[in-house]
């Protein structure tokens, strides 16, 4: 394998492919901004949990996700991405209740199965603290497709003067004092700290008290980019333009693709297709040669 690193053409190796950072310029070009969402895209994604969840209980497949997307803006999963209330009792009570409105669990039982009202069965008992723990300890896992590409861009992004930069844009919930999940020197503790060293930027929307798929969280991520590139001398700044994110949620890409941001769109389980467009972007070998002729 050659070197990675090529000091007499400016160009770095990986996989065979070249990443060209010779003709890029700090002072008059933008760079090639990445810019990932975390769950589902770099780690396991929370929804396996959710679907695994409603198949053990007989809960129609996607009742969950649909009476949290309906509770929006102000239910109890919205409030706790924005970091306006704890994850403690109070958290599970009011998403236990979002997650059972009569109304809403009639109307889908009845689209799904295609039923009568008089066979409806009452509104699922949902075990919201066991599942919400059971989807974030999903998602401290790495996806085995994406985490390795990601350490391979981010071995790219150091040695290429500004011309890649990697963000993350997330949604997220502060985790209850001592929680294992937020003490550095557990094996989660430690993941995630390497996850966010891959960063340039990491936007977490319950510390900025914004959230997917408002705007306001998406402008705020390109003013933090744009400074962080300014304040490095990396490049002219950054613009909606100069950004591919990444998401697993249509409506999340959505507000990217209307403010002028080019969008990947990472299907459940299948975060190898993500990887593959990545490397069309880049024009980098990001998977292991085996995986790659799959």
């Amino acid at each position: 394998m050659p070197r990675a690193w090529n000091t007499n053409d400016k160009t770095y190796v990986l996989f065979h492919n070249r990443f060209d950072m010779a003709s890029y310029n700090p002072q008059t070009d933008y760079p090639t901004v990445l810019l990932f969402d975390i769950g589902g895209v770099c780690v396991v994604s929370p929804f396996q949990a959710i679907l695994d969840y409603e198949k053990r209980q007989n809960i129609p497949l996607g009742y969950i996700n649909h009476s949290i997307s309906a509770s929006a803006p102000n239910g109890a999963w919205q409030r706790l991405e924005r970091g306006e209330i704890l994850l403690d009792a109070g958290f599970f009570q009011h998403f236990k209740a979002d997650l059972s409105d009569p109304q809403r669990w009639k109307d889908y039982y009845a689209k799904t199965n295609k039923t009568t009202a008089q066979k409806i069965p009452p509104v699922a008992d949902i075990d919201v603290e066991w599942l919400f723990w059971e989807m974030m300890g999903n998602s401290r896992r790495p996806d085995p497709h994406m985490w390795p590409a990601l350490q391979r861009l981010r071995a790219v992004a150091d040695k290429s003067n500004g011309k890649l930069i990697l963000g993350a844009l997330s949604n997220t919930s502060i985790w209850p004092p001592n929680h294992p999940f937020s003490d550095p020197n557990t094996p989660e503790g430690k993941q995630n700290a390497a996850l966010r060293a891959c960063f340039d930027v990491f936007v977490s929307s319950a510390h900025v008290g914004m959230r997917k798929p408002a705007e306001d969280i998406y402008q705020y991520a390109i003013v933090r980019l744009h400074e962080y590139v300014k304040t490095k001398g990396y490049g002219k700044g950054v613009r909606a333009q100069d950004i591919t994110f990444l998401d697993d949620i249509g409506g999340n890409l959505r507000t990217a693709k209307k403010l002028g941001m080019g969008t990947i769109k990472v299907q459940l389980g299948r975060t190898d297709k993500a990887v593959v467009e990545l490397e069309r972007i880049t024009g980098l070998r990001l998977r292991d040669d085996d995986k790659a002729r799959l």
